[in-house]
């Protein structure tokens, strides 16, 4: 397919729920967000009863995949182990949540313009731009080895680039219509968040979106009294552990309340959606938008906002 015309709509949640009773239960004690994400993830291959046929076909398309897959150690870098199954399910789970979250409000196609900003091996590109129609993806990554391998095997979707650790991107203001950015900002120090987030800004075209996930509250381990005051006072918190072979020290978890999210990055954007658990159901979702009568320019200083709101 070669246009965003995906029957999506055409999945009635209510009637897989109904045909389907273990799903619903399986919903119903949060092992699943929707029903939607337990077809997209086991209910296709289980031929499941209760979807038309044009989403079958649909879901079909997007499925099979015959290019090449990332090594081990690339693998285990964006998703925690080598598990190839695993690897692939997520990347396309991951890939229908951000279709459905914009879809509405997005219109992708030709003469658009996507970034994957931390697009590691491909995880997700390889399956969201067959949503996206004729759009043209570019993916970024501090990750020389993947940035590499992209290149090689997946030049046939979009154009990659090795980003360093603090701005600049490759790219001229106001460049780019959506960016995504799958399980960066879980990952970096508060004050690295603030300088990517004015530099995703700055690529972003005024009145365009972009999606970036969180680790919410729900995933939050205190570690000590001392660490869960920090982050019920703060809305945010940078656990430092074992570093990940391959990518930099500073490369940690970080977890954010949506009361943060609304007072700090509000700065930078205009937060149009916080889903909870939107990604994969497990990562918080959140829909920003550039303001179309800012300018690229820091307006203010986030460390000086006020305390999250309630």
């Amino acid at each position: 397919m070669n246009d965003m015309n995906y029957p999506v709509k055409s999945f009635d949640e209510s009637t897989y729920l109904k045909l389907n009773p273990d799903v619903s239960e399986a919903v119903q004690n949060r092992s699943f967000s929707s029903g939607w994400e337990h077809y997209i993830s086991y209910g296709f291959y289980e031929n499941r009863p209760g979807v038309p046929f044009e989403v079958y076909k649909a879901i079909k398309d997007i499925m099979e995949d015959d290019k090449s897959f990332p090594p081990e150690q690339l693998r285990k870098r964006v998703h925690g182990d080598e598990n190839l199954s695993s690897f692939v399910n997520i990347g396309r789970i991951v890939s229908f949540n951000i279709y459905s979250s914009i879809n509405s409000m997005i219109e992708l196609g030709e003469h658009r313009f996507i970034l994957d900003f931390g697009c590691g091996c491909g995880r997700v590109i390889r399956y969201f731009h067959k949503f996206s129609g004729n759009s043209s993806f570019y993916g970024t990554d501090i990750d020389e080895e993947a940035i590499s391998w992209c290149q090689h095997e997946l030049s046939q979707i979009g154009k990659f680039v090795k980003n360093e650790e603090s701005p600049r991107l490759p790219f001229g203001d106001e460049f780019f219509d959506f960016v995504y950015s799958i399980s960066v900002f879980t990952h970096l120090p508060e004050d690295m968040q603030f300088v990517w987030l004015e530099e995703l800004r700055r690529v972003t075209k005024r009145g365009g979106y972009l999606l970036l996930t969180t680790h919410g509250e729900d995933l939050f381990k205190a570690t000590s009294e001392e660490s869960n005051r920090q982050f019920r006072k703060k809305g945010f918190y940078y656990s430092i552990g074992a570093r990940t072979e391959g990518l930099p020290d500073f490369y940690q978890t970080s977890f954010h309340t949506k009361d943060y999210i609304y007072s700090y990055w509000s700065k930078f954007f205009e937060i149009k959606k916080f889903i909870k658990k939107g990604i994969a159901n497990n990562q918080d979702l959140i829909l920003c938008k550039k303001r179309a009568g800012l300018g690229n320019a820091q307006q203010d200083d986030p460390a000086d906002a006020d305390k999250p709101r309630r």
